[in-house]
């Protein structure tokens, strides 16, 4: 067998490797997800995933998933219960503007939609950075309203990389249960990890 041969092969048993470890680690969130009655365990559950994947992309450490994951649901379980109710009634909020906004101003859709995009990249940015943003929960709020502009180019990935999703999500249902929050978190710090520290100072 050649070099070349032996090297497609590396190469494909890595993005093997890398794509079943996305599906655990998804099936893992379904499970905090469902641990927690759905509305208690969005929040830990996310918390959990993004500090798996803070550790493998942006730490670079070797860790055993299953064990820090749930680790991390427990440590977060109260703190993040206290907080994710917010985004609950804000988000509810939007889905109500949604629909008065298309039967009664549709005109004014697109400033809907701008302010929408805001609050879904601020929230992205809370889950990404909660364990860096070392502070009271509104100051990691308002960090997180500034991280959207200090890293303009990422914040665009963000939101084609879950146009993109929810596209593929549309099309292939399945996907949810592999990959529906695994995938596109790993995109998020893959895509967050060269300016990180760098331009997160300028906030802390």
């Amino acid at each position: 067998m050649s070099e070349s041969e032996n090297s497609l092969i590396h190469t494909l048993m890595l993005g093997m490797q890398r794509l079943s470890s996305l599906v655990y680690l998804n099936l893992l969130w379904l499970l905090g997800v469902l641990a927690g009655g759905i509305i208690l365990g969005i929040g830990p559950a996310t918390l959990s995933l993004c500090a798996v994947l803070r550790e493998q992309i942006w730490n670079q450490r070797d860790i055993e998933v299953s064990s820090f994951f749930f680790k991390e649901y427990k440590r977060v379980w109260k703190e993040s219960n206290r907080f994710i109710f917010l985004f609950y009634g804000i988000y509810l909020f939007l889905w109500i503007d949604f629909w008065a906004i298309i039967r009664f101003a549709p005109s004014i859709f697109i400033v809907f939609a701008f302010f929408t995009v805001l609050i879904f990249l601020v929230t992205c940015y809370y889950f990404l950075f909660y364990e860096v943003l070392n502070r009271p929960f509104w100051t990691k709020l308002k960090n997180s309203l500034l991280l959207p502009w200090l890293f303009p180019a990422q914040s665009l990935g963000i939101i084609i990389t879950a146009g993109g999703f929810l596209l593929l999500l549309n099309q292939f249902p399945v996907v949810s249960v592999l990959f529906s929050v695994s995938a596109p978190f790993s995109v998020f710090f893959y895509m967050l990890r060269k300016k990180y520290w760098r331009n997160f100072r300028s906030i802390t």
